[in-house]
């Protein structure tokens, strides 16, 4: 018994979490609490002022130490989710590529397949037009980095909050992106403006590299699973109708959440996921 969830021995989630969901622990710490609720797969997390696992502003020995403390965990990493600053003018682009360089040295260290980047730089304030250009040219120059590491890039749109805040914006950013650019696909930042997740789905499938789930609801989207709008079932449904064969994240960064701990809400999570797979 695992948190209150039967498992037997050697079973492993059918989700990846996201170390977001732990980020109250130190790295290495965070990382043996996702083995023992059962899952053998993370989304490793670097957002500056957020979650910091990954030590987005730190030094290559900061990295290299951060790389050596994931792989004794013995864990499996489907991705990097990181916030090196923006493309869109608000950061020093030469600052931004370094760090890209050294997450991409951490991400060939760990064995990462995936880099997953952030649609432009958070804002309070609605940006018309949205600076396609911009991001286009900061993200072609990192795949190019990140095709000679043989590491995948993806963006991830929407992002409600960022420039890239709909659908509509996020099909206009990867027709201006290299076509091996993926998108990181997160349900909450899609229901929260108010689109169709399914549609988004549908639009996106050929390009999305890796899922993220959340719940939310219109401007919010921090709600814990099961206490938003976005339809799991139906989500759900249309992914394994698809071809696609990349993780499922769970990135509970959730606000007034009813349960005493992260852990225990992220097993509620995969029951409530569980319990609507296949409906």
């Amino acid at each position: 018994m695992i948190h209150g969830v039967a498992m037997n021995p050697g079973e492993t989630r059918p989700f990846t979490i996201s170390t977001v969901c732990l980020r109250r622990y130190e790295f290495s710490h965070a990382l043996r609490v996702a083995r023992d609720i059962g899952f053998d797969a993370v989304d490793v997390v670097g957002l500056r002022g957020l979650c910091e696992h990954v030590p987005v502003n730190g030094t290559r020995a900061d990295f290299r130490e951060a790389a050596a403390q994931f792989v004794a965990s013995g864990l499996r990493a489907a991705s990097v989710n990181a916030d090196p600053g923006s493309f869109d003018g608000f950061d020093d682009l030469d600052d931004v590529h370094g760090r890209v360089d050294r997450l991409l040295e951490f991400a060939v260290a760990t064995s990462t397949p995936l880099l997953v980047l952030p649609a432009g730089e958070k804002t309070d304030v609605r940006v018309t037009p949205p600076p396609v250009g911009l991001l286009a040219e900061g993200f072609n120059r990192a795949a190019e980095r990140a095709r000679s590491a043989g590491v995948r890039l993806a963006v991830e749109a929407p992002y409600f909050g960022r420039p890239i805040d709909r659908v509509d914006r996020a099909s206009a950013l990867l027709d201006a992106l290299d076509p091996d650019i993926q998108l990181a696909f997160d349900v909450s930042h899609i229901e929260a403006a108010d689109e169709s997740v399914i549609d988004a789905w549908n639009t996106f499938m050929p390009r999305i590299g890796i899922v993220h789930f959340r719940d939310a609801v219109s401007g919010d989207i921090r709600r814990v699973i099961g206490r938003g709008r976005v339809d799991f079932g139906g989500v759900m449904h249309a992914i394994d109708s698809s071809d696609y064969g990349g993780a499922i994240v769970l990135e509970l960064e959730t606000r007034n959440s009813p349960y005493a701990s992260k852990e225990d809400e992220v097993n509620a999570a995969v029951e409530y996921l569980d319990a609507r797979r296949g409906r």
